[in-house]
């Protein structure tokens, strides 16, 4: 009996589901008044009050080599692969300089905000050691981001070309300097060398027994007689030192040639240090014709120039609108659901 009384109990409280589609249909001009105020709402705030994003898209292609030949000789580069030179686009020298260029007020876009304005994915397309890269640059509106992605672009060429720059003009200033210090102790050794030999050639005879060695000259009218002539023999220490002398003021004409050639070298490499340092100091890349060669433009390149973005990105207003139709929806039920059974609990 009991056990008949607790069944009946729990079936009236289990909530039929007839009741609750009955209660969903009775408030149904509520639920749809509530889901298409939600999705109007929803609609509205994404074309009037949410900030459209455009997105314009590079296709850079880059195939920096490990080693690349100067006048000066081989230099290996420092960065070893390209994924390493693209993430380089996002640095601080190359966003400092686009911000700059493009007039934002430093005080409103930062560095990190533009970071997250910029994202690079790799291509699914490789050819050999050719790897291209997609930067996607985001603005408010199809002409800025246009222009933001050719700015962008140009300062990240031109800090390239300046790192790869600095680091092989420090190289070889740093390797000539040295050089430079071996050939001048080289030269002070050799003149040393030339001084010790010319005061040794004048203190050596340069003929040996003078007067002492004859030879006998016999003439066809006389044949009964011969002549002696005296005949002097060159002292052959004498013609070593003159030869050593001559190598000596060989080996200084080469040394004091590659001295010249390493001091016009050091010269070259400074007038590129000081374009280089002005343009960590301005911004501003100044184009020489150039000891160390620019290998940039020739490996880092687009195939073809960015466009104006013909449409936003973000945000999608059908989608919001959607999204806000379905929240306001299950808005409503719940609220028909809660006002059917609370009242029904009331009245109970």
């Amino acid at each position: 009996m009991i056990e008949n009384q607790n069944n009946v109990q729990c079936y009236e409280d289990e909530i039929d589901l007839r009741e609750v589609i009955m209660a969903l249909w009775k408030r149904k001009k509520m639920i749809i008044c509530l889901t298409l105020v939600a999705a109007i709402i929803a609609g509205m705030f994404s074309m009037f009050v949410l900030t459209p994003v455009f997105n314009t898209k590079l296709s850079i292609v880059i195939s920096m080599p490990e080693k690349y030949n100067t006048r000066y000789g081989a230099y290996t580069l420092p960065i070893s692969t390209n994924q390493q030179y693209i993430n380089l686009i996002k640095s601080n020298d190359v966003l400092i300089n686009t911000i700059n260029d493009m007039g934002y007020n430093q005080e409103e876009v930062r560095i990190e905000s533009l970071q997250k304005r910029i994202s690079v994915s790799e291509s699914d397309t490789k050819t050999g050691n050719i790897n291209t890269y997609e930067v996607t640059v985001s603005a408010d509106n199809p002409e800025e981001s246009l222009e933001l992605a050719q700015t962008l672009y140009s300062n990240y060429l031109n800090f390239m070309d300046a790192m790869t720059k600095e680091r092989a003009v420090n190289y070889y200033i740093s390797l000539f300097n040295v050089e430079l210090k071996s050939l001048e102790n080289s030269l002070d050794k050799i003149k040393e060398t030339l001084r010790r030999n010319e005061e040794l050639l004048i203190q050596t005879s340069q003929f040996i027994n003078t007067g002492q060695a004859n030879i006998e000259i016999q003439t066809q009218l006389n044949s009964g007689s011969d002549y002696v002539v005296p005949v002097d023999t060159v002292n052959p220490n004498y013609i070593k030192i003159e030869n050593d002398i001559i190598g000596n003021k060989q080996s200084i004409n080469n040394i004091e040639n590659s001295i010249n050639k390493y001091n016009k070298y050091l010269k070259e490499l400074d007038d590129e240090m000081v374009a280089i340092n002005k343009y960590y100091r301005t911004g501003e890349a100044e184009r020489l014709e150039s000891s160390v060669i620019g290998l940039v433009e020739n490996y880092i390149y687009l195939p073809s120039p960015p466009v104006a973005p013909t449409q936003k990105t973000s945000p999608s207003n059908a989608l919001n609108t959607v999204i806000g139709a379905v929240l306001g929806g299950m808005l409503a039920v719940m609220v028909a659901l809660f006002q059917e059974y609370w009242f029904k609990e009331s009245k109970q």
